[in-house]
């Protein structure tokens, strides 16, 4: 039987989130759909611009669908619900030409910078059967600039700094 586990400590959020992302210059996403019989979450065409308000425009175009799970579950269920998905349509996942990319992109973010993710052996097979790249993207937080106190790093040092005084 398959579990999951997400892996905690006291104080701070922790979130989580994956999805499949499919990306290739010559990649049109309407045919993405069509193929997988799915919607993505987001998709884009090369050239496009990001949007109304900004002047670059997109480097190559893509296709993902995202898990709609909460993102405080445990990363392991987002990979499930997409393995669930997708497994089914791995054949197709397999016929994607060569010069486009294929990831499973995960996600994994703590306020505090404490705990982790834990995939148990069965959600491994799965992944390494699924036979694309895996990007695991930790979001950790951002150190406080505030100034400390130079703290001795030792006794003796602290003692020689007085005896120069």
């Amino acid at each position: 039987m398959s579990t999951a586990h997400a892996v905690t400590s006291k104080g701070g959020e922790k979130s989580s989130r994956a999805s499949l992302w499919i990306g290739g210059d010559t990649l049109r996403p309407d045919q993405i759909s069509k193929m997988l019989g799915l919607e993505a979450t987001q998709s884009a065409v090369k050239g496009e611009h990001f949007g109304s308000r900004h002047i670059g425009v997109r480097r190559t175009s893509f296709w993902y669908l995202k898990s709609p799970l909460s993102d405080q579950l445990p990363m392991a269920e987002h990979l499930k619900w997409l393995l669930n998905v997708f497994e089914p349509k791995l054949d197709l996942i397999r016929s994607i030409p060569a010069d486009w990319k294929v990831v499973l992109f995960c996600g994994y973010s703590t306020e505090n910078g404490q705990g982790g993710v834990t995939f148990d052996a069965d959600l491994l097979r799965r992944l390494g059967n699924f036979g694309i790249t895996f990007v695991l993207d930790l979001h950790l937080p951002e150190p406080d600039l505030e100034v400390q106190e130079e703290v001795p790093l030792n006794r003796s040092e602290e003692h020689t700094s007085e005896l120069q005084s």
